[in-house]
């Protein structure tokens, strides 16, 4: 009898019974697959998203720290003047159509304009400033009285013009033109005050007007405001100038527009420098761009290198996934062999089951790495609108191929196998230490490559990826040794009566999946110490190089060189001395500070100098010579051989001079007199002294015409002022012996109470002498830079060499290069006058009431303040940028590194749990106890996992302090050395930490979880 098919019965299909199995009694698998597709999709994508928003964030972040002077492009064209007279500058309207379309598009409306540099022929001291005319002007002014400007020779001046030079409305002046050209009339019209800043691109409009007197007078104006009548009808003005000039707009210019604009401004400097001497481009959007591309480049190191490890290991774990799941698959293969499929059949049956569920997984990984692109850009400051990146569609495309890569050679790799190794049940791991053909291959090229990091043979990105190479090649190893040692320490346990002890370390040795599992843990331990100490380090180095910048939490540099009244004005806001202290930069090389106060105050992230070492700056104790008079006498009294001889050998003068110092630092040279000849004794004499108010003798100077030789001696004594007598120090110790290649000058005692002088001059003078209050050598503290001690000097307040002689060593002279140095205020100031080489500058804790005090202190003293430092701000400046986004990674990586393990153990468990429950329940039936069993269950992964984390905590500990000095932790090479790559061990260990918490803690719980459902009926399912 021959049976028909049912009209109702469903031809059988591949593809519905494999979404029968992935949706039915495989789910578990198939979520697991989904898992790992997922993140090896998200971590591959996430790189350019992230990389994207990085650039988009330091764009906005430069463009706003740049300010409308740096974001604006100028093209300017100047009058030229040669000897028949003077070319005028081009109309501005040429200049606007000189730049191309693509640049003015990408930038704000042009704003034309022009502008020259006028002082009136008339007054004692006539003021000098700019005569101004931008189109649009008036509307982005306040005027305050008379009206705009309408004609020719029509300006409108600032209040303070008007009050300090009595330019009221309806005033006039004449101003010079160039040359020898005609005056032109301006007639005021009325007053003005800014109203919008931004606007007038970086145009300083007023706080210019200023009067100064003594023997430098001086005056200048703000800014006169016109119109192009003006320049128009006007012969050739002084300095002037014709624009156009156009802004960047900040919230909608992206990446690819700042670079565009630097290529375009370079090659349209390059166009118009052919064009006429007279045409230039003024921008910084050149350097904005090159430092866009700098910080870019540091990104496209970094963020892959710390994402693709991560995406590596997430590629081994959806190996380790395809492997148990094909094993679980094994017979269904063996059953497509027998029935002639043949080993593409079947590898293409596990295909069509597995490969769907991992490309499904594609979606929602491309989603989770789009919404952290949106998170990171919420987080990174700027308001730049989110992008996917270039290179994102290439991403996915990678990750697509290495999944389907992946799941081919684990489906081919069980469908090519033997149909008797198909059908047995599976092979028992070997006890032996052996190596597979692809294990072999994987061992060496993991080796190969961290013998060449070990070794320093990697440089660059290659070092990044060398923590990852030692950590594959550490997990691997391990693995191998690990379970073979195992399995002989459990047997040896187990002879000795150790049932749990040897029973966990005989299944660690002879679970196939303990070495996979071994190096999982390691890799994912060592890339998590690695991207945490990273973090750690990075955030030190920035703090390093933002306390080095700032010197101080706030930084006040003043004007003028009145440190007297600086620190009078310091006395009466912090009388303390320790939370405001001043502070003198010489020739930006000498940092010459008051130890007591700055100690306190200042920064010193790598080290301070010892309380030995601030105490060798003190000055000298001598006490100063201090006159106070406008009479000065002393006697002198030549030596016996005293000569004085120019080149010809005829007698010459030896002139005596005192040079002193007055309270406000300044130095004068008083002249006494001529020298007496040989054997002679006078008192020389000056009536007219600059010591009424107080002086301090700095040095003692004798002087002749050049090429003079001068040998023999001088004795000095009874100085007095307005007759009174003054101690003149006559010790030979009360004085600095001077000695160089031209001069040698030998204080000498003697017994009448003189001061004895041995002169030996050969023609080189002025020849000081200065007493023991004035330090001969100043003591320095030196960064550790190879300087050599001798002959060693530094700047001087007044700009010029001082001997030093190093007492200690720092690594770091707050806010100064490295070829620098720090010395005691109160030495180097001795006899010097603070000049325009030095800077003054008062270094203060970070106190707004302190700040406050401060400023109207050194108001009350005639000192002003003119720019303020915040540590704050140059801390936030190293904040904003690609390097510290880059490293803000190891936040991400450390934790999902951890969870990516945790995953591998879920899933081991899920495939496997079956078989161990199977086998704890023919332990039971066997005798053993069901909290025996619980136990075995609970600590049968936990001998693998702490030999995993152990040895990844190690690797990952080595590898980062290997290739911390690869990784870019600041925008851009420091010039000192603030970089500190020591191990962040705080870090190591919470990375440590949660590793051996976490995944025991996790393994234990599945490995509960396993044991509640051992019911001995489990030892019937595999009979």
């Amino acid at each position: 009898m021959r049976g028909s098919r049912s009209p109702r019965s469903a031809r059988w299909s591949s593809l519905r019974f494999a979404w029968r199995s992935a949706s039915g009694h495989r789910l578990g698998q198939t979520l697991a697959l989904l898992a790992v597709a997922t993140l090896i999709t998200a971590c591959t994508a996430f790189a350019p998203v992230y990389d994207r928003a990085m650039q988009q964030a330091l764009v906005d972040t430069l463009l706003a720290r740049a300010g409308t002077d740096g974001t604006t492009v100028i093209v300017e064209s100047a009058a030229l003047n040669f000897a028949g007279g003077a070319t005028e500058a081009r109309d501005p309207r040429e200049l606007q159509g000189m730049v191309p379309a693509d640049i003015s598009a990408v930038l704000d409306p042009p704003v034309l304009g022009r502008t020259a540099v006028v002082t009136p022929v008339a007054g004692d001291v006539p003021p000098t400033g700019q005569l101004v005319w931008r189109d649009g002007g008036c509307d982005h002014v306040r005027v305050l009285d008379g009206a705009c400007p309408a004609g020719p020779g029509e300006i409108l001046v600032s209040e303070a013009d008007a009050d300090l030079f009595g330019l009221a409305t309806g005033s006039t002046t004449k101003v010079g033109s160039e040359g020898d050209g005609p005056q032109v009339r301006l007639e005021v019209v009325g007053t003005y005050a800014p109203a919008d800043e931004e606007w007038w691109q970086g145009l300083t409009l007023v706080e210019h007007a200023l009067v100064t007197g003594g023997t430098d007078p001086s005056a200048a104006h703000d800014a006169w405001l016109t119109t192009e009548k003006t320049f128009a009808g006007s012969p050739v003005l002084p300095g002037e100038t014709s624009q156009v000039s156009a802004v960047v707009p900040t919230p909608e210019t992206g990446v690819d527009d700042v670079l565009a604009l630097g290529d375009g401004v370079r090659q349209l400097a390059r166009d118009l420098r052919g064009d006429g001497q007279d045409l230039h481009v003024r921008t910084d959007l050149g350097d904005l761009a090159a430092e866009v591309r700098a910080q870019a480049q540091q990104a496209h190191r970094t963020v892959p290198l710390l994402l693709a490890p991560m995406a590596v290991l997430t590629l081994f774990v959806l190996w380790l996934v395809l492997t148990a799941a094909t094993r679980q698959r094994r017979g269904e293969v063996a059953v497509a062999r027998l029935r002639g499929r043949g080993p593409a059949g079947a590898a293409a049956l596990l295909l069509v089951e597995l490969l769907p569920v991992l490309l499904v997984g594609v979606v929602p990984g491309i989603a989770l790495a789009l919404a952290g692109g949106a998170v990171a850009r919420s987080l990174l400051p700027g308001s730049a609108p989110f992008e996917a990146g270039p290179g994102f569609v290439t991403a996915v495309a990678l990750a697509v191929l290495a999944i389907v890569l992946t799941a081919l050679a684990a489906a081919v790799r069980v469908a090519r196998e033997p149909l008797d190794d198909l059908v047995r049940s599976g092979s028992v791991a070997s006890r032996r230490w052996s190596l597979g053909a692809p294990d072999a291959v994987l061992v060496a090229v993991a080796g190969t490559g961290a013998v060449a990091f070990v070794a320093g043979g990697l440089s660059g990105s290659f070092a990044l990826a060398g923590p990852a190479l030692l950590a594959l090649f550490v997990g691997l190893v391990v693995g191998h040794v690990a379970a073979p040692l195992a399995s002989a320490a459990g047997r040896r346990l187990l002879g000795r009566g150790h049932l749990l002890a040897g029973l966990s370390l005989l299944e660690t040795g002879r679970r196939r999946d303990t070495r996979a599992v071994i190096a999982v843990i390691t890799v994912a331990c060592a890339l998590a110490v690695f991207s945490l100490d990273a973090l750690a380090v990075g955030a030190r180095n920035r703090a390093n190089a933002s306390e080095h910048d700032a010197g101080a939490p706030v930084v006040l540099h003043v004007e003028g060189s009145d440190l007297d009244g600086v620190r009078a004005a310091l006395v009466d806001a912090d009388p303390s001395g320790h939370r405001a202290t001043p502070v003198v930069v010489a020739s930006g090389t000498t940092l010459a500070v008051e130890p007591d106060g700055f100690r306190r105050v200042a920064y010193f992230p790598r080290g301070a100098p010892s309380d030995a070492e601030w105490q060798a700056l003190a000055p000298p104790a001598a006490e100063p010579v201090t006159l106070t008079g406008s009479r000065i006498s002393l006697d002198v009294q030549s030596g016996d051989v005293l000569t004085a001889q120019d080149v010809l050998g005829s007698d010459s003068e030896l002139r005596l001079r005192l040079v002193v110092t007055t309270a406000t630092g300044v130095p004068h040279t008083i002249f006494l007199g001529v020298v007496p000849p040989a054997g002679e004794r006078t008192t020389l004499t000056v009536r007219q002294a600059p010591c009424v108010g107080g002086c301090l003798l700095s040095a003692v100077e004798l002087s002749a015409a050049q090429g003079v030789q001068v040998v023999g001696a001088v004795e000095l004594s009874d100085l007095r002022v307005d007759g009174r007598p003054v101690t003149f120090p006559a010790a030979a110790e009360d004085w600095n012996t001077t000695e160089d290649a031209h001069m040698v000058l030998t204080p000498q005692s003697t017994s009448s109470g003189a001061l004895r002088l041995s002169l030996g001059i050969r023609g080189f003078y002025p020849a000081p002498i200065s007493p023991a209050w004035v330090p001969a050598t100043l003591p320095a503290v030196l960064p550790d830079d190879g300087r050599d001690p001798e002959g060693l000097v530094v700047a001087g307040l007044d700009g010029s060499d001082r001997a030093a002689a190093p007492v200690g060593e720092v690594a770091l002279v707050p806010s100064l290069p490295r070829r620098s140095a720090l010395v005691g205020l109160d030495a180097v100031s001795r006899g010097a006058e603070i000049t325009v080489d030095s800077s003054l500058q008062v270094w203060l804790v970070d106190d707004p009431d302190l700040e406050t005090a401060v400023e109207a202190a050194l108001r009350e003293h005639g000192v002003a303040v003119t720019d303020v430092r915040r540590a704050s701000t140059v801390r936030q400046s190293y904040a904003d940028t690609v390097a510290t986004w880059s490293l803000a990674l190891g936040a991400v990586v450390g934790p999902a590194v951890i969870l990516v393990s945790l995953l591998v153990l879920l899933v081991l468990a899920a495939t496997g749990w079956r078989a161990s429950a199977r086998n704890l329940a023919i332990l039971r039936l066997n005798g053993a106890r069901r909290r025996t069993t619980s136990r075995l269950a609970v600590l049968a992964q936990l001998p693998a996992l702490l030999i995993g984390v152990i040895a990844g905590v190690v690797a990952g500990t080595a590898g980062a302090a290997l290739a911390m000095p690869d990784v870019s932790f600041l925008p851009a090479p420091p010039g000192v050395p603030v970089l500190d790559t020591a191990t962040a061990w705080p870090a190591v260990l919470w990375a440590a930490a949660a590793c051996a918490v976490v995944l025991p803690a996790v393994a234990a719980a599945a490995g509960w979880a396993v044991s509640r459902r051992a019911h001995l009926d489990r030892v019937k399912e595999g009979a």
